[in-house]
């Protein structure tokens, strides 16, 4: 006899061996102190025996002793079979084993347009749990107009009534029908929801298809469910799939799960979530393990219809091309004979050829990203993480060097995005601020820091890139941000928000600059001056500065085994620094007089508990509220998260690529202002490199077009290309031993090239600048 929802239920007794009466007494005893046992359990641990009985024992002993009903039997009696023993202990058994389903409806409301009277499908809803666990988030009987809950098992749905009862929710209604043959009383869904039934519906197919007859054109459909997906089952359609980071899942974990799931006629083949990417255009999608029991995979997945979305003319407008303000986001493209075409622009025809969705990025809410190609073997190279947690150069010279307009288009180095912030929260920012970085993680940073401004207040923002750490990263990340990310963007902050934890080390501890960070921490542990970190930090007079700074600090820092071991070893210099080989020669004999040369000046120039956020981030490990970079003070957040479509914020678009690429599809002429580091100290003079990219570069310049350059070197070698190819190259400050630049110091040199001579033609091997024609346009319409 097998115990079954306080019932016994007799197994065939002709499949019972023979037993002595010694073998019966002892069965019998053991029964009767397992049912003793049973009873004094609380209702969670009582639920467990019945789970593993009806989810693992029972399906098994079936195979080897009944033939399977789902074998000329309905998908109904199925289901019935499988719960009707555990209906009454669902809810309790489930929490461990389907996880994501809470982060599955935030994430789902937060992209849901409409905000009241809203009409929810859950199909495949069971027992009402998902409905139940709305009601923490959006108020069932305030928000929405009608929820209607659809499961085929009655039992199940029996379960779904007493509970809607017991609340007094008179607008959720419970249909027992079939997923893809049920009616609503509404004309559309303005949300739509599968919570782990995808993997147990055999007619998926006509499933999803209904889903998409159902959902509004501006409404959202949202998936979690267990899954396995291979790199293979990507192929050809890899920009639909909004990031790859764990979409690969290895051969072993993908092979066991699939076989021991389909034991319950649960299936975690790959082909339902390509269909709902298929059918539908991908708005997020996260690639997650059930770590608790053993990594079972799953994923969260949230998209939109994927021609009729409301995100699609705008997001067509803004990518048209690469220099998005000749395609304002308000008002169509009128002429777009001589466009550049986008690489997204090309993607998402080439997808329409192949009746596949849009680019994951055309259904993102924020234009910022620009489309970018994840299978870049370039990008790939920086390992899913970014080199610097916080931009070294300084803004504010950037300004006092080129005096920003609201009529500048600027094209600069992304690396963590606080440069680009102070020219957007200028007075006059740019009208266009275009922001460069061949490494995605860079771009993401930039990019959670332009979603925090518009919708974060100042105390959180400063909370995360001041501090550092906030508590409640992954709750505001689902319901406040992922709106404003793109689906990369919010994959790979989702998998890394241990970066904010209130009990970790902080975001400026994270990123390969961390090792510079740390080790200078570790050098004045070694010497005993970590106080005097913290005093010179402190300092309120340049006498009380200098001391600390010329008799311990420097002391440490400088002392003969630490300088021999790191500062003139390359490994430290590329790793801790991202000092490359190239610019390390550009430095002069010893790299050890130009560090000294560079710190020195800075400790006389102004005061880092004031006035330089750069060294006192690097060694108090966060900013100060009155010493950080200009967005994060009052004012700036103020001037950059104005709403609506007028804030400087909307004015940043960000490409993922390298410098030629970008410089390839923008438009001829339209950059008035590029920045770019010391980017051009990493080429090798022997190379082409410089030459091919200046001479792109110079296409895109509009006439009198400037670039602002440092270098290592006080007159760097490829300034003569420059010359060559147009441009008149004036220096804007040249460092001099034991004198400063600027707050950081960091560079020999600042150098402004003008483009002076239009007619100087330059062979370069750029990409092809293909031109879209206007019924191209209207196909992607």
């Amino acid at each position: 006899m097998l115990w079954e929802r306080g019932r016994y239920s007799m197994v065939d007794i002709d499949l019972l061996p023979e037993f002595t009466s010694l073998q019966l007494v002892t069965f019998a005893s053991v029964v009767c102190a397992s049912v003793y046992a049973y009873s004094k359990l609380n209702d969670t641990l009582r639920s467990v025996p019945v789970f593993c009985w009806a989810c693992f024992v029972k399906p098994f002993f079936e195979s080897f002793t009944h033939k399977p009903i789902a074998t000329g039997g309905s998908n109904q009696q199925a289901l019935e079979v499988f719960y009707s023993g555990q209906a009454h202990i669902y809810d309790q058994t489930r929490r461990v084993l389907l996880q994501g389903r809470e982060e599955c409806l935030q994430l789902a409301l937060a992209h849901v347009p409409k905000k009241r009277d809203l009409v929810w499908i859950d199909i495949g809803g069971g027992t009402g749990a998902n409905i139940e666990s709305m009601d923490k988030y959006a108020k069932i009987a305030t928000y929405f107009k009608s929820v209607y809950l659809v499961d085929l098992s009655p039992s199940l749905c029996k379960v779904a009534r007493e509970r809607f009862a017991q609340k007094g929710w008179t607008n959720v209604h419970v249909i027992e029908a079939d997923a893809c043959g049920f009616t609503i009383d509404e004309a559309a869904a303005d949300l739509i929801t599968f919570s782990y039934s995808l993997s147990m519906i055999p007619t998926f197919n006509s499933t999803i298809d209904y889903a998409v007859s159902l959902l509004d054109p501006s409404g959202i459909v949202a998936s979690v469910d267990f899954g396995i997906q291979s790199g293979d089952t990507s192929m050809g359609r890899t920009d639909t799939l909004g990031g790859s980071v764990n979409r690969h899942y290895p051969w072993i974990l993908r092979n066991f799960w699939r076989i021991w799931f389909e034991a319950d006629r649960v299936f975690l083949d790959s082909a339902r979530r390509n269909y709902l990417e298929y059918k539908f255009g991908t708005v997020k999608s996260l690639n997650c393990y059930n770590n608790t029991l053993g990594k079972i995979p799953y994923y969260i997945w949230v998209g939109c219809l994927k021609h009729k979305s409301d995100q699609l003319l705008h997001r067509i407008n803004c990518l048209a091309t690469e220099s998005p303000y000749l395609a304002p986001h308000d008002s169509p493209v009128l002429d777009t004979s001589d466009v550049p075409v986008s690489k997204g622009h090309a993607a998402a025809l080439d997808n329409l050829k192949k009746l596949l969705p849009y680019p994951s990025m055309y259904y993102q809410k924020e234009a910022w990203r620009v489309y970018y190609d994840e299978t870049n073997p370039l990008a790939n190279q920086f390992k899913d993480t970014y080199i610097y947690a916080f931009t070294w150069e300084d803004p504010r010279e950037d300004d006092n060097i080129l005096h920003f307009s609201s009529n500048d288009t600027v094209l600069a180095i992304t690396s963590a995005g606080d440069n680009i912030l102070h020219y957007a929260s200028l007075p006059n920012p740019p009208k266009r601020i275009h922001a460069v970085d061949l490494n995605p993680a860079q771009n993401h940073l930039l990019e959670l820091k332009l979603a925090c401004l518009r919708t974060l207040p100042h105390e959180q923002v400063f909370a995360m890139f001041g501090d550092g750490k906030i508590p409640n990263f992954k709750s505001l990340l689902l319901n406040k941000l992922a709106p404003h990310l793109s689906s990369q963007a919010f994959q790979f902050w989702w998998h890394k928000s241990w970066t904010f934890d209130p009990k970790g080390r902080g975001l400026y501890d994270t990123g390969f600059s961390k090792w510079g960070i740390r080790i200078g921490r570790w050098i004045f542990s070694l010497f005993g001056v970590t106080d005097k970190v913290k005093e010179i930090c402190e300092a309120t007079t340049m006498k009380q500065q200098l001391d600390i700074w010329n008799n311990y600090l420097k002391r440490s820092l400088f002392n003969p085994f630490v300088a021999r071991m790191l500062v003139g070893n390359p490994i430290f210099l590329w790793r801790a620094l991202g000092v490359p080989t190239n610019q390390a020669k550009m430095m002069g004999k010893s790299v050890l007089k130009y560090v000294v040369d560079t710190l020195d000046p800075v400790l006389e120039r102004s005061l880092i508990s004031k006035d330089n956020y750069f060294y006192y981030v690097c060694l108090m490990g966060k900013f100060a509220y009155d010493n950080c970079p200009q967005y994060l003070s009052l004012k700036g957040y103020k001037r950059l998260s104005a709403a609506g479509p007028e804030s400087p914020l909307s004015n940043v678009r960000i490409h993922t690529d390298t410098l030629n690429e970008v410089f390839a599809r923008l438009s001829d002429k339209t950059i008035s202002i590029a920045i770019i580091m010391d980017h051009m100290d990493w080429f090798n003079p022997q190379g082409t490199e410089a030459y091919n990219e200046i001479a792109a570069l110079k296409k895109c310049l509009a006439p009198n077009g400037r670039v602002m350059l440092r270098s290592a070197s006080t007159k760097p070698w490829y300034l003569e290309t420059f010359a060559e190819l147009g441009f008149d190259c004036k220096p804007a400050a040249i460092r001099k031993s034991g004198h400063s630049i600027d707050r950081i110091n960091m560079y020999a040199s600042t150098w402004v090239c003008t483009k002076i001579d239009d007619t100087v033609d330059a062979e370069v091997n750029i990409p092809s600048r293909r031109r879209m024609s206007s019924l191209q346009l209207d196909n992607l319409k």
